[in-house]
């Protein structure tokens, strides 16, 4: 089963692997993303998370509900990050993603609630 955790852990956690990489083993061509309402595609994630590695000493999520049936992918994940100047953000993440055939993310609508770290 597609796993966003997993994603996000070798995305932000696994730096010796490129994000090019690690997106082309979870996500695909077509990708996009809609975070609180607002879309962006596959190169603007790319982009997205190769501006915030440097930042990230840590990643902890704990997944609290996951469930997959067909092309339909829900989650819900508690993120914590530990930024390399020892700043500390904890979010809350409800998603709905849409996987394609190849059990890749196609589509992802999440809405981020931040939490006291």
């Amino acid at each position: 089963m597609a796993s966003i955790a997993a994603a996000l852990k070798e995305l932000l956690a696994e730096q010796a692997v490129s994000v090019e990489d690690v997106l082309a083993r979870h996500f695909t061509d077509s990708y996009r993303q809609s975070t609180n309402g607002e879309w962006i595609d596959r190169a603007a994630f790319a982009d997205q998370m190769t501006r915030l590695r440097p930042h990230v000493d840590h990643i902890e999520i704990t997944v609290l509900d996951e469930v997959s049936q067909g092309s339909a992918y829900a989650e819900r994940h508690v993120i914590l990050v530990t930024q390399r100047d020892g700043g500390m953000l904890r979010q809350e993440v409800f998603l709905f993603a849409q996987l394609a055939e190849d059990g890749r993310f196609d589509s992802l609508e999440e809405l981020v609630r931040p939490l006291p770290a």
